[in-house]
């Protein structure tokens, strides 16, 4: 399916692309054969940012920083403020004004240049979104198997018979409270991050036999307390 679209879009643009060369061949009247050239190749430029700007997806859902979304504004006036300035001046070069042929080329490569000039700068725009998605990834992996390894706990005291009821309290709130932390990009927030996985891992195994790992519990889990705390302080 993909590759059928792919070639249909291929022949679509093509076939646009015929009907601007055989239009401007038609009609050329008295029109130089270089000027002629030059028109066709502006032509065929606008099409063609037109044709790739709204005949392709917008969005790539596998891609999940969504990094187009950054230079679709800058893609599109960026498109309409070349193709109008560079219709205006071919339509005026040859009709008003009669410009030469070197003259012509020359405003258009200089239109050419601010084009380019934006399209980089909307890939810029991109790159940045994908930079700030990849960061607040990699700042939130830490808070997510802070949670995960929580979840896990919690999974092992509701299997396990014969333990305090605070205890059961104290962790159900524990991990529900692990929302109130946000992403921090600092290495405080990962060593705490770190350790607290580690003592929630060691909480595991101890919790298999309360009675005689209670004091050891009892421990483990204010240091759990006191870690959260620390590291919801942490905002950077």
């Amino acid at each position: 399916m993909n590759n059928t679209k792919k070639i249909l879009s291929w022949l679509l643009l093509l076939f646009g692309e015929a009907i601007i060369i055989t239009a401007f061949i038609l009609f050329r009247g008295e029109m130089q054969t270089d000027i002629l050239v030059l028109n066709i190749v502006v032509c065929s430029l606008v099409y063609g940012l037109f044709f790739f700007n709204y005949g392709t997806p917008w969005i790539d859902l596998k891609d999940k920083s969504q990094k187009q979304v950054g230079a679709l504004g800058i893609s599109w006036v960026t498109t309409w403020f070349y193709a109008i300035l560079a219709i205006a001046t071919m339509v005026a070069a040859n009709t008003m004004l009669e410009l030469a042929f070197v003259t012509q080329l020359i405003i258009h490569c200089v239109l050419l240049f601010f084009l380019f000039m934006w399209l980089l700068l909307s890939r810029h725009s991109a790159d940045k979104v994908k930079e700030v998605y990849e960061a607040e990834t990699k700042n939130r992996s830490g808070i997510n198997e802070m949670k995960t390894a929580m979840q896990q706990l919690k999974d092992k005291t509701n299997g396990t018979d014969g333990l305090p009821e605070q205890l059961t309290q104290r962790i159900d709130a524990l991990e529900e409270n692990l929302r109130f932390i946000s992403p921090a990009n600092s290495s405080d927030a990962y060593e705490l991050e770190k350790t607290f996985i580690e003592i929630v891992n060691e909480l595991k195994f101890a919790i298999s036999d309360y009675s005689m790992n209670e004091e050891r519990i009892e421990s483990n889990l204010k240091k759990l307390e006191r870690i959260y705390q620390n590291r919801k302080s942490v905002l950077w």
